[in-house]
């Protein structure tokens, strides 16, 4: 019996003993470690941003047998860049590391298994954030807890504090956030899941008064380290209920269900991105507007490319943030972004939106979009235009809108904002979608199709197509690239300000093709014929005046006057007239209420009490044929309507 209890008692002291050595061992090992993380945590800090640099000090470190009490500080670094309001001082967190093989709060939270530490990490109450405490209560803003296993995986539990305040009639309310999450050191790993209940701020008593309400928030996390050195999951955002008032403007918006959802993934090549976004019901002063969503896809990225890109790209930006005047360096990094782009071009990447939708119960309007790019050959002889032909192989889009739903959209807002009777709402919004349909096929954006107006635009093969109509690559481009300054030079001309040893000005760019630089008398003359209306020329008082035959418009007197500059010789700006002789004339009235409905148009009564109908164009800077051409049918279209409104609202 004797020997038998000396046996047990010895196990047990074998036993402690093993425990209290691993124990002993295990802080040691811990702090031998923590200055070569502490070095890795600054390294990475150090990237973060070229304006200031941040820095991790350990200030304390005391170990004993079973645990070990720790502090470290966080704070800016500043330099020759960072602004000058950077906050001094720094923020201080105490850490309490309680030593494997079996921490005590590792076991109770039913960890058995043995782990290398338990770690509890909150900030400290320090003078310079003494404020902050006082908002959440005496209770550390920030505090988390993680298990560490020797294999180099932890899982933590992170939480942020409460806080209600109430200053001077507003006030904050949120309900603090916890977070569980999980880190694998060897793969990088990512796991988290956040959950925030409420976010309430009322601000109606502040200057400019806003009340916003958040509730029902959740972020999840899952990734790893990518063989690009991208990081390579998915994370999402999901808020329940999102309310925002703005007393001063009389605006209530209420959206219900948000999401946003990113995804990366990679195979041996490429990486593949998507963005998806999701709105369940929005209203806006009490109008339901709907719901959404969108899904915007990047594929076939070249992965080393992007690595490459990224790196290089992040180089430049430091050095240029930090004042860097090594310009051989600067060359040679942009030779790489050039080469790389290159490259990731030579992939055939592509880029789509399927679907961009909004619906209501009465329809859905939908945009869908594809482009889909390829390498230019010997880009650096190419001009602007002609990399833009080569480097997008195809583009395919189609654009739905459905009439019932803008129809009951604009019916809602008008009887709920301008407070007209739902009769009189609905045959407004029923007149404003039938102009709308009929522009749309004025200017050939789309075609009506039943309840929806239609419209599709192709690209490839040097080719494109709007509904139909056939658009060479150079007429596209050219007015493209035209209109954001970047249009296509001759062999030889250097671009403004790039080899220019005298202050001889540049020679003015030539005119796109199918582009007028003023209006020109026989060139309109032409056009007016071709749309079968006779054309008697005569001369103004600031240029000439075509005098047309009244056609379908019904107008006595229907007329184009060119005003012209007397010393360039130009006719920038071009009227058009067209004036009604009836024995009762328009009401004021009338003409108010026209004047509110058509836009584009004036209308007023002149000297002799004829109703008269302008519309003014401008050719500063150039104006298109085919706009022009679209211009001229829109005002004689319009004079016609206004002929038959001026016939059906006679004086009273």
């Amino acid at each position: 019996m004797k020997k038998s209890v000396a046996i047990t008692l010895g196990v047990v002291i074998v036993g402690a003993g093993s425990w209290v050595g691993a124990t002993w061992y295990t802080g040691k090992r811990i702090e031998e470690s923590s200055q070569r993380h502490l070095a890795e945590a600054n390294e990475k800090l150090a990237k973060l941003t070229p304006l200031f640099g941040l820095r991790l000090d350990q200030l304390k470190y005391e170990r004993s047998l079973f645990s070990t009490q720790a502090r470290y500080g966080l704070s800016f670094v500043k330099n020759d860049k960072s602004p000058d309001d950077m906050p001094a001082g720094m923020i201080e967190f105490d850490a309490n590391v309680e030593h494997g093989p079996f921490p005590k709060s590792a076991l109770a939270r039913g960890a058995v298994a043995p782990k290398l530490a338990f770690v509890h990490a909150e900030i400290a109450k320090t003078d310079n954030i003494k404020p902050v405490f006082e908002l959440t209560k005496d209770v550390s803003p920030l505090s988390a807890d993680t298990i560490v296993s020797y294999g180099g995986h932890s899982s933590s539990t992170a939480r942020i504090a409460p806080v209600t305040v109430t200053h001077e009639g507003n006030s904050v309310d949120f309900s603090g956030m916890l977070i569980d999450g999980t880190f694998d050191r060897d793969t990088q790993a990512v796991t988290a899941h956040g959950v925030m209940d409420k976010l309430a701020v009322d601000g109606a008593k502040s200057p400019d008064p806003v009340v916003i309400s958040v509730a029902g928030m959740t972020i999840d996390v899952n990734s790893r380290m990518g063989k690009f050195g991208v990081s390579i999951g998915d994370s999402d955002l999901k808020i329940k209920r999102i309310d925002v008032t703005r007393p001063g403007d009389e605006v209530k918006v209420a959206l219900d269900n948000f999401g946003y959802g990113v995804k990366l993934s990679e195979d041996d090549k490429s990486i593949n991105a998507q963005a998806a976004y999701q709105t369940g019901d929005i209203t806006v002063n009490d109008v339901a507007l709907g719901n959404g969503q969108a899904v915007v896809k990047l594929a076939k990225l070249d992965g080393q490319a992007i690595k490459q890109l990224s790196e290089t790209y992040n180089q430049l930006v430091r050095q240029y943030m930090l004042g860097a005047d090594d310009e051989g360096l600067k060359d040679e990094q942009f030779q790489v972004l050039l080469d790389n782009a290159g490259k990731l071009l030579a992939g055939n990447p592509s880029f789509s939106i399927d679907p961009l939708s909004w619906k209501t119960a009465k329809g859905e309007s939908k945009l869908t979009f594809t482009l889909d790019l390829a390498n230019p050959a010997n880009a650096k002889d190419l001009t602007p235009q002609e990399i833009a032909v080569q480097a997008i192989k195809k583009i395919d889009a189609t654009l739905v809108i459905s009439k019932p739903m803008i129809q009951d959209l604009m019916t809602q807002y008008a009887i709920k904002k301008e407070g007209l009777a739902a009769d009189k709402a609905a045959a407004e919004a029923d007149e404003q979608v039938r102009q709308m349909s009929g522009m749309a096929e004025m200017f050939n954006v789309g075609k009506n199709d039943g309840d929806n107006i239609v419209g599709k635009f192709t690209f490839a093969d040097g080719m494109g197509d709007l509904n139909g109509k056939k658009i060479p690559a150079e007429e596209l481009f050219s007015g493209l690239l035209g209109a954001s300054g970047l249009g296509s030079m001759d062999d030889g001309e250097e671009a403004p300000g790039i080899g220019m040893e005298s202050e001889e000005e540049p020679a003015a760019a030539a005119p796109a093709v199918g582009v007028m630089e003023d209006f020109n008398l026989e060139s309109v003359a032409s056009m007016l014929d071709d749309m079968g209306y006779t054309v008697n020329k005569s001369d103004g008082d600031e240029g000439p005046v075509l005098v047309l035959n009244a056609g379908s418009t019904g107008a006595s007197d229907l007329r184009l006057e060119f005003l012209c500059n007397d010393f360039t010789e130009k006719c920038l700006d071009l009227v058009m007239t067209a004036t009604y002789t009836s024995k009762k004339p328009m009401s004021l009235k009338a003409i108010n209420a026209w004047n509110q409905e058509y836009r584009w148009t004036r209308a007023y009564l002149d000297e002799k009490n004829r109703a008269v109908l302008q519309m003014d164009m401008n050719a500063e800077g150039g104006i298109g044929k085919d706009n022009l051409q679209i211009l001229l049918n829109t005002f004689m279209s319009i004079a016609e309507d206004f002929g038959a409104a001026s016939k059906a609202a006679p004086a009273k």
